[in-house]
């Protein structure tokens, strides 16, 4: 599993955020966008659930930013077991997805995801939907 980590210059409004997906562009843009916001940001490669939820209890983020259509962990499982690991139950979770279903939507919202980005996803897009969710 790969993974990297920058530090953000420190700050009151700077957040831990763990990024999620299995496109490693996608993972660059948005750690790119989160860094220059002040936030510090771990990539993490998801190569299982299980890795993915240890990574996550390492690291405890603040937020979540995770993909939902991911080959080795999907997007649902994974956010119904941190929602079910009390070492994540602080943590904030925000889907992207290109997926428009509102069943789907209102599943993920009654399991406790924070919000919903839909793809395809711009920086002030983001930058507004991770303020609000952190703030």
């Amino acid at each position: 599993m790969a993974r990297r980590r920058a530090r953000a210059p420190s700050g009151d409004d700077m957040a831990k955020i763990a990024i999620v997906d299995d496109s490693r562009l996608a993972r660059t843009f948005t750690a790119t966008v989160l860094r220059r916001l002040g936030h510090e940001v771990e990539e993490i490669d998801p190569a299982s659930i299980f890795e993915v939820v240890r990574m996550l209890k390492e690291v405890g983020p603040d937020l979540l930013v995770m993909d939902f259509l991911m080959p080795n962990c999907p997007g649902m499982s994974l956010a119904r077991v941190c929602r079910e690991e009390a070492a994540l139950a602080g943590m904030r979770i925000l889907v992207i997805t290109a997926h428009h279903d509102e069943e789907v939507a209102t599943r993920l919202t009654q399991m406790g995801v924070a919000g919903i980005l839909y793809k395809p996803v711009e920086a002030a897009g983001l930058a507004e939907q991770v303020g609000e969710l952190l703030g």
